[in-house]
């Protein structure tokens, strides 16, 4: 199938990316909610939305959370500077 796609007139095509507001999370505490998670991105730009995907067997989080912002941009900015850190409760 990746033959097929090279083949195409734009063969850079497939491996085109564009960047979005919305950033996974991941390796978040099984304590983290949504409101501490937006509060630590929050530093980074404005947080329209916080997903923490929950266990529903468990009731607890499964490790990772989508946070979305009112912009790429922000969502960049919070991906440079969060990138790697810990966030405390």
């Amino acid at each position: 199938m990746l033959k097929h796609f090279a083949s195409r007139s734009n063969p850079n095509f497939i491996f085109s990316r564009s960047f979005s507001s919305t950033l996974f999370v991941k390796g978040i505490s099984f304590s983290s909610t949504e409101e501490t998670l937006a509060e630590a991105f929050s530093q980074c730009g404005q947080v329209i939305g916080v997903n923490v995907t929950m266990d529903k067997v468990k009731r607890r989080p499964k490790g990772y959370a989508y946070v979305t912002f009112s912009s790429e941009g922000e969502a960049q900015k919070a991906l440079l500077e969060m990138n790697g850190q810990g966030i405390r409760k």
